[in-house]
């Protein structure tokens, strides 16, 4: 529900905004909050309402941020409220029908980029489950020697991606098709990337209300009691599709990373390795075509 107020001086409302989010977020993370929206809709600098503090709103400026901050309240997240979300040094369109990007998923980009930083030759590159196009778009925007093409179930996320790939001129093959019924492809692949749904559906009492009721469940969730359902078929295509040395970059649930590289090692793979994320948790995994 939102609060209708007419007047208010901008120190009064950013006391007010706080007191409402407190019992929600922490303190820092409604601070952000607060710079994030003046910033988007308004391109006030962080200083801004330090410097002027008796600046008095007008009734445009209230009503947008008395939105954002009801919609807060009930833990949507800030960057489907302003359908902007930053990953590696770029902003892309989001909304409800893709997963918010995330850092741990920034350190998958990278660790693809460091492993051909020098090429001199064109590398095929296969991103399966796109979503927003973030991981793709970066790599095209930092590789010039990689030919991507992505795929996505959702006709609505390629709608995204697309429009994130326009937005930041990269050129990228989009496909639509489910994953799940790729037995082989069209062309050898050098590269195979994915963050694919891999959380198990038990573990919905884990997870937070802005994630569980705000993102895609489609591009979350696993079939239940199939931890590995997405990585089975995924490994099943590089196996078909990966040249020899070709290398399969994923993204992984820590949970399970045990299962996921005693299944890998039963097919053609070597030199798998697993590294953490930021957190410390075992989140990529890396596997080169023998």
């Amino acid at each position: 529900m939102i609060v209708l107020i007419l007047h208010m001086l901008l120190n009064e409302f950013k006391i007010f905004f706080t007191s409402s989010l407190i019992d929600h977020y922490p303190k820092s993370e409604i601070i952000a909050f607060y710079r994030r929206l003046t910033d988007y809709y308004f391109h006030w600098p962080p200083t801004f309402s330090v410097l002027n503090p008796q600046y008095q709103l007008r009734k445009d400026e209230l009503l947008i941020l008395s939105q954002a901050l009801d919609e807060l309240k009930n833990f949507r997240p800030i960057q489907y409220i302003i359908n902007e979300s930053n990953f590696f040094g770029r902003t892309f369109y989001v909304n409800e029908q893709v997963l918010i990007p995330r850092p741990e998923t920034e350190e998958l980009v990278k660790w693809v980029l460091i492993d051909y930083n020098d090429s001199k030759d064109y590398y095929n590159v296969l991103e399966l489950g796109t979503g927003s196009g973030c991981i793709a778009i970066s790599l095209a925007k930092e590789q010039s020697k990689f030919r991507i093409e992505a795929l996505d179930v959702s006709e609505s996320a390629l709608q995204i991606a697309k429009k994130n790939a326009l937005h930041h001129q990269a050129e990228i093959d989009f496909i639509q098709q489910d994953m799940t019924s790729v037995e082989v492809w069209s062309k050898a692949i050098d590269v195979i990337v994915s963050n694919p749904p891999y959380v198990e559906p038990n573990e919905k009492k884990e997870m937070l209300p802005n994630v569980l009721e705000y993102e895609p469940h489609l591009a979350l969730f696993t079939p239940k009691l199939e931890p590995l359902y997405f990585y089975k078929k995924i490994i099943s295509l590089a196996q078909t599709c990966l040249n020899p040395d070709g290398c399969l970059y994923m993204e992984i649930n820590p949970k399970f990373k045990e299962d996921l590289v005693t299944y890998i090692k039963r097919g053609t793979f070597k030199d798998i390795e697993v590294r953490n994320d930021i957190f410390g948790k075992n989140r990529m995994l890396k596997a080169v075509k023998s």
